[in-house]
């Protein structure tokens, strides 16, 4: 009896030590100490034992230890590994310190974070802090220079203007050709992309990654051939609570001509030579008793009395029409970390006036981001952000209501007011001036994002979350000609007059996000990844016009304001869907060797019903040689990786939402109501497909004094849409179809120099080049070539896209001062004629480089920055000098003193023709001009003040800043005016092709902020 009752003794002992040896359950989160940001992929493993986990994608791990078990080791690639003594503890948070000799950046890949070292793809990154208390409104437009491979061109100077960005060339001929923007996760749809780049706040952003590859292009299928823009904003910080308020101040002024207009002396001594009598002249001789006189039967005494009564009158147009801007800004921020809660909260007001009156932008923004640990398993987050702007819009349009147009074609002694006070109507037939009082144009933008994210690790290495994201949009514009003003003169019915419009837009979009990612390790060399993706995303969009004539006050700003006519009225709806499935895979063996597939299947309401499904793939690899044996030893070898990709992606932007489809239209016939068809349907309509391949190295050299990378690329682009032409005898013009095909190719090389690292002086250059080839291979139907939209040039195989296709100007007969051109066979004629233009090989909108470089010092708190933009090779039609330096055509305007070498005398050459005042200057290659330069598009001198000052005011931080934009820009083709050219005209072009041509658009600005950070 006593034996079993020892032997239950003993086995109960057992089984009691046996639950206390039981492995127990450790939690923490891993973070960068550094900035406090949480870090994904961290190792996290048993010291002496092949037991670990990783961080999940908010930097959390749990893992499970035998009671042997003493030390936790921390590690992940760019950091100092960490070891931390268990003990007792059930939490262990580790803050990890960076190691500045390896190549560290974790960056985001699309639906995930990674390593950059792991990253086999080809991305560039540009962070926060190299936007941020940048004057400039729109970020887009902060991209410029940043970037490789990343062209950035500014639209024009207008307060809030956007930026036309091509990554790795032009994509497509007539579809969309920006880049997806994806914010905090969210896919913001094309078409408010562009109301977003100018509502977020760039002090909010925590970095943007632009994806060029198709290693991460792919894993956006439909919508990711022209490459990819994620933006990422800031979160909490994990240290103590932070406020801090920032404010600029700024003014800004249009850039100065490299060109004079003539003077009133010389504009009237030019008019003279060529036979031209001004209404003005007309009018003195009236008021002088000459009434039965003109210019040219009168005395010289009288005509130099006459033009001394002009002279005496003149002024300058461009100081009466244009201002100063101005620019005010005020930001709070409060930021920090509370137990397991995170939270970062802005407000920002923004406030800029423009260089003239009526072009004005105020615009206020909002932001909270909050991210907590529910569970140690469980963490939601939510990102919410608001912005509210409004814009007083001008006309961009090639007539005198352009207050651009006007500054430079009303002449100097034309006056702004008749003698009775009221407006004078200029030879233009209107006055800017008066016309930007009484026809105001107002809009305003409400716009807004918010996504909610769950996220679950439930068991070790697996993170599942589920994302839902919004967007919204909503616009409203109106347009006011008030009752007898001068325009309402010609365009108003005079039994109503006066006319207003409203009309605006609402759009909403959903995109819905489930993805699971599962890191396990097979042994200790073998390591993978795995992620799966269902997405499904939903557009609404709706919008409306009212117009109505007809009112007793122009005083009264409401649209039911007492119009007498009922006006016209419109309304239209439209729906689009994307369903998608993604899967992608990461292996990497000894943290050397990397591969990386995906795959995508999307599904859109946009296409043709043969055609709804699209797959998409990419397969990538690197190879880090400074792993290898070989160069281990090699101590300023730093990080070698070799990559490779190639893949598939889609650009569904541009399409009609209802492109594929058979419609109707309603009418009357023989007065009864009828629907009749007013579309071909397409069911093969699909998306443009591109297949990218690419090469690279990425570098980092000398404990990280020297990075940079080094890219080529051949990217083929088919199934192109165009409005392929129909037989009319089907009722139908064209049809919208899948055809034509185009290349780019070229190279990405972006360096980064430590020069200096001294004792806390630092002094940074960097650079990149990015060269692009385009070419078309295919249209349709046989087609050799087609004109461009706007006319000045062609798309044709065999040369990049939108190549000049001009008549050529041959110069002047010396003889006799006619113009001369070359006929298509190269002869000389004095005859013009629009069927000689020929392609002019070589010479389009496309530069064949273009890039940024800079430098950047810092000493003791003294920090001095400068940013340099260049494009090289690209050539402009230059509509302003054409208009400027006519060839008598334009003596009814102002001229350009350049307007006045002009041909007088046999013999005379390198000369414009014989003027005459019923001449037409014609598109010639004569202004067609290379538009290469280089500017210096910032300067930044910033100083911040020690803490061993500032904290006994309980301040934080004090950082007090100057900064200066487009300060100087190196134009060695001699442009006739600004060589950064964006949009030419948004109203007078058929079509938006960047840098194609100049016409009087919003000018470019030079400006000046001074602001200060304070931090508490």
């Amino acid at each position: 009896m006593q034996k079993k009752l020892l032997i239950l003794f003993l086995f109960g002992l057992f089984a009691i030590s046996n639950v206390f040896a039981q492995d127990r359950k450790i939690t923490g989160k891993v973070t960068g100490a550094n900035d406090g940001q949480t870090l994904p992929g961290v190792s996290v493993r048993i010291k002496g034992s092949t037991g670990g986990t990783q961080t999940d994608i908010n930097g959390i791990y749990t893992i499970n230890i035998p009671a042997n078990a003493t030390t936790l080791i921390f590690s992940y690639i760019g950091f100092i590994n960490s070891e931390v003594v268990i003990g007792s503890k059930t939490q262990i948070d580790v803050a990890l310190t960076q190691d500045d000799k390896q190549l560290t950046e974790v960056v985001v890949t699309g639906y995930q974070t990674k390593v950059k070292t792991s990253v086999s793809s080809s991305l560039s990154v540009v962070s926060g802090k190299e936007i941020a208390d940048k004057p400039v409104p729109s970020i887009d437009n902060l991209l410029q220079g940043k970037a490789a491979g990343v062209q950035v061109t500014t639209e024009n100077g207008r307060p809030g203007a956007n930026a036309y960005i091509r990554i790795r060339g032009t994509g497509s001929v007539n579809a969309g050709q920006q880049p997806l923007l994806v914010v905090d996760g969210v896919q913001v749809p094309d078409d408010v992309a562009p109301q977003f780049y100018t509502t977020l706040n760039a002090n909010d952003i925590k970095n943007i990654t632009v994806l060029k590859d198709a290693a991460s292009v792919s894993l956006y299928g439909a919508r990711g051939s022209n490459g990819v823009v994620l933006i990422t904003t800031k979160n909490g910080s994990e240290s103590e609570s932070r406020v801090t308020y920032s404010f600029q101040y700024g003014t800004n002024k249009k850039l100065a001509d490299n060109f004079t207009l003539m003077s009133p002396a010389q504009k009237l001594k030019y008019e003279y030579d060529l036979g031209y009598e001004n209404p003005d002249f007309t009018l003195y001789l009236s008021n002088n008793g000459l009434g039965d006189k003109t210019l040219f039967d009168i005395t010289s005494a009288q005509r130099q009395a006459g033009w001394n009564a002009l002279i005496k009158q003149s002024h300058n147009w461009m100081d009466d029409i244009l201002r100063s801007g101005r620019i005010m800004q005020h930001q709070v921020t409060i930021s920090g970390h509370e137990k397991k809660t995170n939270y970062y909260v802005s407000f920002q007001k923004y406030d800029q006036a423009g260089i003239t009156i009526g072009s004005d932008l105020n615009r206020y923004t909002g932001k909270i981001n909050l991210s907590t640990e529910v569970k140690p398993w469980f963490s939601i987050s939510n990102n919410l952000s608001l912005g509210q702007r409004s814009t007083n819009e001008l006309r961009d349009i090639y007539n005198a209501q352009n207050p651009f147009v006007a500054m430079y074609s009303y002449n100097p002694y034309e006056p702004i007011f008749n003698k009775d006070g009221s407006y004078n109507i200029t030879s233009q037939s209107l006055n800017v001036i008066e016309a930007l009082k009484n026809n105001p144009e107002n809009q305003k933008y409400l716009d807004g994002y918010n996504t909610t994210t769950l996220d679950l690790h439930p068991i070790k290495g697996l993170n599942v979350s589920s994302q839902f994201g919004m967007t919204y949009n909503d616009y409203k514009r109106d347009y006011f000609v008030k009752p007898g003003s001068i325009l309402d003169g010609y365009i108003a019915d005079p039994t109503a007059p006066g006319e207003k419009t409203d009309n605006g837009s609402t759009e909403f979009s959903y995109d819905w996000v489930n993805k699971a990612i599962y890191k396990f390790s097979v042994g200790e060399d073998h390591h993978f990844s795995a992620l799966a993706v269902q997405e499904f995303q939903k557009d609404q969009f709706s919008s409306y016009s009212l117009s109505k004539k007809g009112f007793a006050s122009g005083d009264l700003g409401t649209q039911d304001n007492g119009a007498a006519n009922d006006g016209t009225n419109s309304t239209s709806k439209a729906v689009w869907t994307i369903a998608s499935l993604l899967g992608e895979l990461d292996y990497n063996y000894k943290e050397k060797y990397y591969v990386t597939g995906s795959y995508r299947r999307d599904g859109s309401s946009r296409f043709g019903a043969d055609n709804k499904y699209g797959n998409f793939y990419s397969a990538s690899a690197s190879w880090l040689l400074n792993q290898e044996d070989f160069l281990k030893g090699i101590s300023w070898i730093n990080v070698l990786k070799l990559r490779g990709s190639i893949g598939s992606a889609g650009n569904f932007s541009g399409i009609g939402n209802y492109q594929s489809l058979g419609l109707f239209r309603y009418g009357k016939y023989n007065n009864q109501l009828t629907a009749v068809p007013s579309q071909v349907p397409n069911s093969d309509l699909t998306w443009e497909k591109k297949l990218k391949r690419d090469i690279g190295v990425d570098f980092e050299l000398f404990d990280g004094r020297i990075t940079g990378a080094f890219d080529y690329y051949n990217e083929n682009t088919t199934a192109l849409l165009f409005n392929v032409p129909l037989s009319q005898t089907t009722g139908f013009t064209n049809v919208v179809r899948n055809v034509g095909a185009m290349t780019n190719k070229g190279i990405d090389m972006a360096l980064s120099v430590d020069v200096v690292r001294y004792k806390g002086f630092k002094w940074n250059v960097y650079g990149n080049i990015n060269y692009n080839k385009n070419n078309v291979t295919e249209l349709y139907n046989g087609s050799t070539e087609i004109d461009d939209l706007n006319g000045l040039g062609v798309v044709k195989p065999g040369y990049p896209i939108n190549t000049f296709k001009l008549v050529r100007y041959a110069g002047v007969n010396s003889a006799t001062g006619a113009a001369q051109y070359y006929d298509k066979t190269g002869k000389i004629t004095e005859e013009y004629s629009s069927d000689d233009a020929v392609i002019l090989k070589d010479k389009s909108p496309n530069p064949k480089f273009f890039g940024g470089f800079g430098t950047n010092l810092s000493y003791k708190g003294i920090e001095l920055s400068g940013d340099f933009t260049y494009t090289l090779g690209n050539y402009v039609f230059n509509y302003n000098k054409e208009t400027l330096v006519s060839w008598g055509g334009g003596v009814y305007t102002a001229q350009a003193t350049d307007a006045l070498n002009y041909w007088k005398k046999p013999g005379d050459k390198n000369v414009l023709p014989k003027p005459d005042a019923n001449a037409t200057t014609y598109d010639t290659d004569l202004y067609l001009q290379k538009a290469s330069y280089i500017r210096l598009k910032n300067v930044t001198l910033a100083y911040t003040i020690p803490k061993n000052i500032t904290q006994k005011v309980h301040v934080q931080g004090l950082r007090v800043f100057i900064t200066g934009e487009n300060l100087l820009t190196i134009n060695p083709n001699h442009f006739f005016g600004d060589p950064e050219v964006g949009i030419g005209s948004a109203e007078s072009f058929a079509t938006t092709i960047p840098g194609q041509a100049t016409l009087f658009s919003y000018p470019n600005t030079r400006q000046l902020t001074f602001g200060v950070d304070v931090t508490f």
